[in-house]
């Protein structure tokens, strides 16, 4: 016999208006999160303003996340600034986190400016869902980033590093260069990564700088020769053939340097010297 799928979700019998009820009048909180769950999974714009009263209102943190999850899920603007009030002032962890995401979802100019202020919440997964929103948000939110890049807090540069190289904005090149010289050395990891991210070859001469730097940390040069792997230039060939070369055993430093050697062989064999002459023996 069959065994049917478990639905964990699960569905509710009531109708929106009984709902909206349960979400403002109930005194158990699981019904009340319960009615905003499921009003956001219903659509219906009608609910903005009682789960953004909630949101303001509610004493239950759970209460007040699945209403931020609800107003993401249904895309009102008349949300915006709620949410913000919310990730800015909301002692809540998880509601601060939720109101991030929901931001992000809504997207706008309007919401760039408050989830780069939480790059530098006191919560590191605040400041990760801020990161990930602002990377969702897309292009309009490079300007704000880049000025965040000269943060005296060393995780929201990391952050604004990390974020620029995702979105892939050539505008944000010459600053995480620059990013490279940052006395963390995890900042100078997400900068050699960016730089793989962003693909521009202007980057190339910084990269094999920071390869070939003995003094640089390990991690930090395997993460600029992959850079360079992925950016494919010759210039970076013989930087990477001298630094295996040397090695008397192959660490994580040379392998990602030979891996990324052949990656730049493959793709520009054909510019080789004799190249034209070995394809016709």
């Amino acid at each position: 016999m069959p065994v049917k799928p478990i639905n964990r979700k699960k569905k509710s019998d009531k109708t929106f208006e009984e709902l909206i009820q349960d979400l403002k009048h109930s005194n158990s909180e699981k019904v009340r999160y319960n009615a905003a769950r499921l009003l956001g999974e219903m659509g219906n714009s009608e609910a903005v303003e009682p789960l953004i009263d909630v949101l303001k209102n509610d004493k239950n943190g759970s209460v007040r996340l699945y209403a931020a999850r609800a107003l993401g899920e249904l895309g009102d603007i008349e949300a915006v600034q709620p949410l913000i009030t919310s990730l800015r002032e909301d002692r809540n962890v998880d509601v601060r986190v939720r109101a991030a995401r929901a931001l992000g979802r809504l997207g706008g100019e309007e919401v760039v400016k408050p989830l780069v202020e939480s790059l530098n919440d006191e919560n590191s997964q605040v400041c990760i869902t801020a990161t990930d929103a602002l990377i969702e948000i897309g292009d309009i939110a490079v300007d704000a980033l880049i000025s965040s890049l000269g943060h005296e807090k060393v995780n929201v540069r990391c952050d604004a590093t990390r974020a620029l190289g995702e979105l892939e904005n050539k505008k944000a090149v010459d600053h995480i260069i620059k990013m490279l010289k940052d006395e963390w050395v995890n900042v100078r990891i997400y900068a050699v990564t960016s730089l793989g991210k962003l693909d521009d070859a202007k980057a190339v001469p910084a990269l094999i700088e920071v390869l070939q730097n003995e003094s640089e940390n390990e991690l930090v040069r395997a993460g600029a020769a992959a850079a360079l792997g992925v950016l494919r230039d010759q210039r970076a060939l013989l930087p990477l053939r001298e630094l295996i070369m040397r090695a008397e055993e192959l660490g994580e430093l040379e392998d990602t340097a030979l891996k990324a050697f052949k990656k730049i062989m493959a793709a520009n064999w054909q510019n080789m010297p004799g190249a034209t002459n070995k394809k016709n023996i």
